[in-house]
């Protein structure tokens, strides 16, 4: 419907433009289809006006659209990243310490610590925070 609309006005305008060459110059006729004319194209104007800002009013939501979705996915990463950060600043000190007293009471087999290096470790062994 709207493109068999525009064809229409496109020929109205197409046939005005032919028969404006056959009126008299300066005559009144001849004014009134140059302003019938000039009405017609900017309606036309307007139509295209109209149908490219409702293109670009549903282009800007789809990519509104798409920028959230794309800041959401980004922000759903940065979470799993912080997480695995917090997990192994957990999961780390607690294997180096888990390592180091499986040395340490290797070592001090006898049950005493005498290593000044060994009991030095030990006071600093926090697995919290």
């Amino acid at each position: 419907m709207e493109e068999e609309i525009k064809s229409l006005l496109e020929e109205e305008i197409d046939a005005q433009i032919r028969d404006l060459s056959s009126l008299q110059p300066g005559s009144k006729e001849k004014s009134t289809a140059i302003e019938d004319l000039a009405k017609l194209y900017k309606l036309k104007i307007e139509e295209t006006k109209a149908k490219w800002e409702i293109n670009e009013k549903y282009d800007d939501r789809d990519s509104d659209v798409q920028l959230k979705k794309d800041q959401l996915a980004e922000q759903v990463r940065d979470r799993y990243f912080r997480l695995g950060v917090e997990a192994a600043g957990i999961v780390l000190p607690l294997i180096f310490y888990a390592v180091w007293m499986k040395r340490g009471f290797k070592f001090e087999e006898n049950g005493t610590y005498t290593s000044t290096t060994f009991r030095g470790l030990f006071n600093r062994f926090r697995p919290t925070k």
